[in-house]
């Protein structure tokens, strides 16, 4: 009994079920105050589990149709205890304390020997179980599991078996259950991986996208590379991009393809840039392309279909192609009345916001920045998609009170944003494409990388409002499997096979026979096993820097004061080595005071929009302090 209500005061903790806990408890304690005990046979027994079954089947069957803000299972989950009460408290005030097994389980009632069971222990379980509906994530509810399931198993254990070894055998398998959840996640991350990528083509529909927001749970990463690409800047690659808002859901409004290509048609000063992409294609592809599209080059014997809101299907296509596009950079933007339609219930919490940001008499362009800049100063990446399963209350939530979520809840509440302004918006889909390989020389695609933003009709251009916070790419990288570069190699491997493959179709070469195709596909893979042993061993290098070399691509924040430091100590024992990260270098001196400089420069080096004047001052004076203090260190007192 005891340990029947510690689980069920576990249970009502978690959920904060009180009410109903506390009746369920009365319950079971007026045993001990009523001597009135039932003398049930066991077709009464029978009966009220025959209850107990069908009134969950109909709270299923009800749950199921009708439109509830929480998904049925969790909520038939949570209300287990209620559910088998009824079962219990015949147990408990029937006049044997015991419950025939067929008010369990129907298959042996017909049985003529059946065995009889104590429900409480069982009970305890099942209100343990209900428990995790709270789905509270933090330890605290793995410490009230493990107290609640070893007072169960207490109660259960032989009486012959030492108590000292009792506790031992538990508290082991506490801890090894407590590590085991963890490489559970990453299996069922895997699996998940590995199935929908065998199952399905992971296509982008052009033409719909349920977003994650309202779903609960972590954000589920794949570090499966999609595409590569050669290119001399990092983009924003878009699949596709909707018009219409219906909750979770996004439509674009015009669903036909055609073959004839609605490429941007370049302005006569603009330049024109190209990138080539190498992709591994299954049947129907959705091309990811740079904005202002204006040639696709490379796929003349494939086909080609095209949406008016920027879709590419590509078909008929070998399993692996290599394609260039020419692109401006710049979309013209043909906007409709959807652009600026907003769902009604949303317009409390678009007041609110509206209230704070003060831009109604600002020009588009500056409303657009000052939105991406607001979202950035205030709100959080977070991989977490929350605990409430109604997207519109999520995105309510995530505005006013949350603040923190990912990609896709910054984009949808950008177009909204937008679009309240009187600014035409629509939410895009594609790729982020910032994973430089060096081995390679190309931009790694991972599926990972995969990216919701919004688009703004300003100055008659399709522009991209990207609000999501910048350290979204360190985020989703930190949580890459350890494994990644073994599955990396084995991917480069198949590329540059593929790559082989194809050179070999383009050129009409018939003359090599299996033999040498075999030959040249393990001269390349040795190849490649030596050119990535190379490069590791060079990145693992560990020879003091001999000076300050620009980096090849114009990155934001280059010129942070901190290099002031590093430069002052090229030379000396204290120098930075070739390759070696900031934090490790800081760390192997062992030097606070250049740590907390070094958060100064990382925050002007990966935010520079949101760095204030402020904070630039600061960081100037703390270097120029840096550098007197370690001048005076090394000039000699006379």
């Amino acid at each position: 009994m005891i340990v029947s209500l510690m689980s069920l005061l576990a249970w009502a903790w978690l959920t904060q079920n009180w009410f109903v806990a506390a009746i369920l408890s009365l319950l079971m304690l007026g045993r001990f105050f009523s001597a009135w005990r039932w003398n049930l046979k066991s077709a009464q027994f029978y009966r009220i589990g025959d209850f107990v079954t069908v009134l969950f089947v109909a709270s299923l069957l009800y749950f199921a149709i009708v439109h509830t803000d929480q998904r049925p299972v969790f909520i038939l989950l949570e209300w287990l205890p209620a559910f088998f009460a009824p079962i219990l408290l015949a147990q408990l005030y029937s006049v044997h304390n015991q419950l025939p097994m067929g008010t369990l389980f129907y298959s042996v009632r017909k049985r003529e020997q059946q065995e009889s069971l104590d429900f409480q222990l069982p009970y305890a379980a099942i209100c343990l179980l209900a428990a995790g509906a709270a789905n509270e994530s933090s330890w605290f509810y793995f410490a009230v599991m493990a107290v609640c399931f070893s007072a169960i198993l207490w109660e259960a254990r032989s009486k012959n078996s030492p108590v000292v070894l009792w506790f031992v055998v538990i508290g082991l398998a506490a801890g090894i259950s407590y590590e085991g959840q963890f490489g559970l996640r990453q299996l069922q991350v895997i699996s998940e991986d590995f199935w929908v990528g065998l199952l399905s083509d992971w296509q982008t529909d052009p033409f719909k996208s349920m977003t994650s927001i309202g779903d609960i749970g972590d954000l589920k990463l794949s570090n499966k590379i999609e595409f590569r690409v050669k290119s001399s800047e990092s983009l924003l690659l878009l699949q596709s991009s909707y018009d219409r808002y219906l909750g979770q859901s996004w439509l674009a409004s015009k669903r036909i393809f055609s073959e004839q290509p609605n490429y941007s048609v370049p302005a006569k000063n603009r330049r024109i840039k190209q990138l080539d992409v190498f992709q591994s294609v299954e049947r129907t592809t959705i091309l990811a392309l740079p904005s202002g599209t204006v040639d696709i080059k490379g796929l003349e014997g494939a086909k080609l279909q095209y949406t008016p809101l920027g879709a590419v299907k590509l078909t008929e296509a070998p399993d692996f192609v290599n394609y260039q596009v020419d692109y401006t950079g710049q979309e013209l933007a043909k906007t409709s009345e959807l652009d600026l339609q907003i769902p009604p219930q949303h317009q409390a919490w678009l007041a609110i916001i509206k209230q704070a940001l003060q831009l109604e008499q600002q020009e588009p362009a500056q409303i657009a920045l000052a939105i991406k800049q607001y979202f950035q100063r205030n709100y959080y990446y977070s991989l977490f998609l929350g605990k409430e399963a109604n997207a519109d209350k999520a995105l309510k939530s995530f505005m006013l009170e949350r603040k923190a979520g990912h990609c896709e809840y910054f984009a949808v509440a950008s177009v909204l944003l937008l679009r309240s302004y009187g600014i035409p918006a629509r939410l895009a889909n594609g790729y982020a494409m910032q994973e430089y390989s060096e081995a390679e020389q190309l931009y790694i695609v991972r599926r990972r990388h995969a990216h919701a933003w919004a688009i703004a009709a300003i100055n008659g251009q399709w522009q991209a409002v990207d609000a999501t916070p910048a350290q979204w790419l360190d985020m989703e990288e930190d949580q890459a499997d350890y494994w990644q570069p073994v599955y990396d190699l084995f991917s480069a491997v198949h590329f540059y096979y593929k790559q082989w493959r194809y050179q070999q179709a383009q050129s009409n070469d018939d003359s090599g026979d299996q033999f040498i195709q075999l030959l040249v596909a393990a001269v390349l893979v040795v190849l490649l096993l030596w050119r990535l042993w190379v490069s590791r061993q060079h990145l693992l290098r560990t020879k003091p820097k001999q000076g300050m070399s620009s980096n090849a691509f114009n990155y934001p924040g280059q010129d942070s004061d901190f290099y002031l430091i590093e430069k002052s100590l090229v030379g000396t024992d204290l120098a930075r080595r070739e390759n070696e990260a900031i934090v490790v270098w800081l760390k192997r001196l062992d030097a606070p005071a250049l740590m907390e400089i070094s958060k100064l420069h990382y925050k002007y080096r990966f935010g520079t929009d949101n760095f204030s004047v402020a904070e630039r001052a600061k960081l100037k004076q703390a270097v120029r302090c840096w550098l007197a203090q370690e001048y005076k260190r090394k000039t000699p007192t006379l």
